[in-house]
């Protein structure tokens, strides 16, 4: 088995299904070192598990990424255990379907808190290792949702929208350190289990269309940015022109 990034030390926010799931599990085959986080217990203890399988070490972190004071903490141990992180893949994402005035503006809230704020807080918390290492790599789960708004996702979309801006700002704000890296990832509709988490207020059942990339894709793209880092990287489809009309259209409902 070749382990090209063998001791490499990464952490990964949003860890226990989905993406950060199969990403996890795709370092752990590279032979990273890794800390993984998420709320979800049981989730992390199996993915360690997995990842373990590979002679991976791992360590596992329960964790609100909308919590800064939890964010503190989790940094400061990847930096005491590790010795400092060489790659953050911020990778928490939660929806709300249904149209904008019918949505708890709470809901709302929630959505840009986990999709937005927690990705600038997990950002405002590492880059001072980076800063100090004089190296590291940001690795940011956007969407192509940053580029074309989805009707009836309206936070959702605000928040990768924003998510892509406050991307683009930090790289222009690290253009003097060449080995700091700020890499987005936009992944067309992948099938993970978050649409049946998001909240529904649509009155019909969601669905992802035909064609929905598998996680372990976007895992693999995630882990070449380890290899060669590079400012955006889009996965799905064979161009970014295909991509903007492919999703120019709501998510797909279906009626129970």
């Amino acid at each position: 088995m070749t382990r090209s990034l063998a001791g490499r030390r990464v952490v990964i926010t949003g860890a226990s299904s989905g993406i950060g799931a199969a990403t996890a599990i795709a370092f752990a085959r590279e032979g990273a070192r890794l800390i993984l986080a998420a709320r979800g217990e049981a989730g992390l203890r199996d993915i360690a598990a997995h990842c373990q399988e590979f002679g991976a070490s791992v360590e596992t972190r329960i964790v609100d990424v909308t919590d800064a004071e939890a964010i503190g903490e989790l940094t400061r141990f990847a930096r005491e255990h590790m010795g400092g992180v060489d790659l953050w893949f911020s990778c928490v994402g939660v929806g709300v379907m249904g149209k904008y005035q019918d949505v708890p503006l709470a809901d709302h809230v929630q959505v840009l808190q986990a999709n937005l704020l927690s990705h600038m807080t997990e950002a405002h918390a590492v880059l001072p290792i980076f800063l100090e290492q004089g190296r590291g790599t940001w690795v940011n789960m956007i969407s192509i949702g940053g580029f074309v708004a989805t009707p009836y996702a309206a936070a959702y979309a605000a928040s990768k929208f924003g998510l892509r801006g406050f991307s683009e700002a930090l790289r222009g704000e690290l253009s003097k350190n060449p080995h700091i890296h700020i890499c987005d990832v936009y992944p067309t509709f992948v099938d993970t289990p978050a649409i049946g988490h998001a909240g529904n207020y649509t009155g019909a059942k969601l669905s992802y269309p035909p064609g929905a990339l598998p996680p372990e894709k976007v895992a693999q793209a995630v882990v070449k940015l380890a290899h060669r880092p590079r400012n955006s990287t889009f996965v799905g489809g064979p161009g970014i022109g295909m991509k903007l009309l492919q999703f120019a259209t709501p998510m797909p409902a279906r009626r129970c």
